[in-house]
């Protein structure tokens, strides 16, 4: 099978399932994935995960030979998704933060992050003090653009922070560890801004002064969100088709889904008495 790169994006923020629809999108889960979805305080964070799950269900059944009903996902020992008994070169990677759920999949062999951030700032302390708490996550030259020159408003520096986060997140995320390492040793180099329906692939990624073999690629999802793709590999700057995030609908995402499990409104109910958000 050719190699193929998918990029989608889900608002869930937007999405307010009825019953009906919440019945049919659970019986599309594994037993598993519908507990620990079910232990979720907000119905904002159940339709922001289980959307991830409906994303990577849909991606092996459209790009693999298996079909929806014998696809089976268990985790890894870091509690990452993993395809059971994969016999293709899969890899796949959910995010979500703001109001959108991002999922990336390649059909090779290669080590995948994504990681979205809105680009605000909402921890209630001054921003100067939230940097200051932050400073061991990022070199020097990196705070530099982060904080940008003398009087560069706020709103300028959040969105700065957040896409070297994001940088950062992915690339964690693509070595499947965590953010368990020396942050400061992990540097990004930007060299263009980020626009809307633009995608930027020039980032490089150094650790201790050296360049790494990683190939990143940074998007607006919409001005208030970005995202960044870690894909292990300068081999990938030839063969990524350098595709933006496709935004696709619930629609979209159970147009070949089939139940798995039997309908549960006992379940549902319980979903729409919980609070939206905090």
């Amino acid at each position: 099978m050719a190699s193929t790169s998918i990029r989608w994006a889900f608002n869930w923020a937007n999405w307010h399932p009825t019953e009906k629809d919440l019945l049919k999108v659970v019986s599309c889960l594994q037993n598993e994935e519908k507990e620990r979805l079910g232990k979720f305080v907000f119905r904002k964070d159940f339709r922001a995960s289980v959307v991830g799950r409906l994303m990577m269900r849909k991606f092996i059944n459209e790009y693999t030979d298996i079909p929806y009903n014998e696809i089976i996902f268990t985790r890894d020992q870091n509690n990452k998704p993993m395809l059971e008994n994969a016999s293709k070169s899969i890899a796949f990677n959910i995010s979500h933060q703001g109001s959108f759920t991002v999922f990336v999949g390649e059909i090779r062999n290669v080590k995948l992050g994504v990681d979205v951030m809105k680009l605000e700032y909402t921890g209630g302390k001054r921003l100067s003090e939230f940097f200051r708490l932050m400073d061991r996550n990022f070199s020097p030259a990196e705070w530099i653009e982060i904080r940008g020159g003398t009087g560069t408003p706020e709103s300028e520096q959040t969105a700065m922070f957040c896409r070297y986060w994001a940088l950062k997140e992915s690339y964690v995320k693509g070595l499947g560890v965590g953010i368990v390492i020396d942050l400061r040793n992990i540097e990004f180099r930007t060299s263009s801004r980020l626009r809307e329906n633009e995608l930027v692939i020039d980032t490089s990624l150094y650790i201790n002064g050296v360049r790494q073999n990683w190939f990143f690629e940074e998007s607006l999802l919409d001005s208030e969100h970005c995202v960044a793709v870690a894909v292990q590999g300068i081999e990938s700057v030839n063969s990524s088709k350098n595709v933006l995030f496709e935004k696709i609908s619930i629609g979209k995402l159970l147009e070949n889904a089939v139940s798995l499990i039997p309908q549960d409104p006992e379940y549902c109910r319980q979903y729409f008495a919980k609070r939206e958000r905090p």
